[in-house]
Parts: C-alpha cells; sequence; structure tokens
C-alpha cells in the first residue's frame, strides 16, 4: 500500500496545482468576460460569482496541496483532509471522480489504516 499512497499524494498534488490555476482561470475570466459586457448589473454579478467561484475551487485546491505533502511524511491528518478533498472531487467528472474514488478506496484500506497507525 506505501506505493498507493505515494501516488494518491503526487497525483493530489499535480491535480491541485491544476486546480489552484483553474481559480485563477475562472477569477480573471470572470472579472474580465463581466466588464467587457458594459452592463454594471452584469459586471457586479459576474465578478461576484467569479470571486466565490474561485475561492470554492482555490480553497479545495490549497487544501489539497497541503495534504499531499503532507501525505508524503505520513502525517495521519493528513488522510482525513483528502478523504474531505477527494468526496469534492467525486463530482468533477471523468477524471475527479476516478481519482477521488481511488484516493477513498486507497486511504480507507485496512493496510493503510495499520501504516498510518505505525508511524503516528
Amino acid at each position: 500500500m506505501r506505493t498507493h499512497i505515494k501516488v494518491v499524494a503526487l497525483v493530489n498534488l499535480l491535480y491541485s496545482a491544476l486546480g489552484m490555476l483553474a481559480a485563477l482561470g475562472t477569477l480573471f475570466g470572470s472579472i474580465f468576460g463581466s466588464m467587457a459586457t458594459l452592463n454594471p448589473i452584469v459586471m457586479i454579478v459576474g465578478t461576484v460569482g467569479g470571486v466565490i467561484a474561485a475561492s470554492m475551487i482555490g480553497l479545495v485546491s490549497l487544501f489539497g496541496l497541503i495534504a499531499g505533502f503532507a501525505l508524503l511524511n505520513h502525517q495521519n491528518w493528513a488522510r482525513y483532509v483528502i478523504l474531505v478533498v477527494s468526496a469534492f472531487r467525486l463530482f468533477k467528472w471523468p477524471w475527479g471522480t476516478a481519482f477521488g474514488a481511488y484516493s477513498i478506496w486507497v486511504l480507507t484500506h485496512d493496510d493503510t489504516v495499520r501504516e498510518f497507525s505505525l508511524h503516528g
């Protein structure tokens, strides 16, 4: 299971880094896209909506980045954080669903639980 844990941590780091880029794209796209309409209501609603969406994407990705590094160092709390992040990723079809399900399987497996109880 050690190899599976490393795969979960590394893929989680990559997926979270891409999520941070997606958050930035959502933020700038919503701001500049809503301002291009020159409609004051659309500018406000589009910007606020984009900031909220980008914040949610960025927050989940930030937790994934931090927990991914911690999982590589066998921090037990990182297992729980990645389980929550993976539950959110189940809704991102198809890659988020596949990786979220794989992460949940690895991190809840009996061998993984034993592995982390030995280190912490």
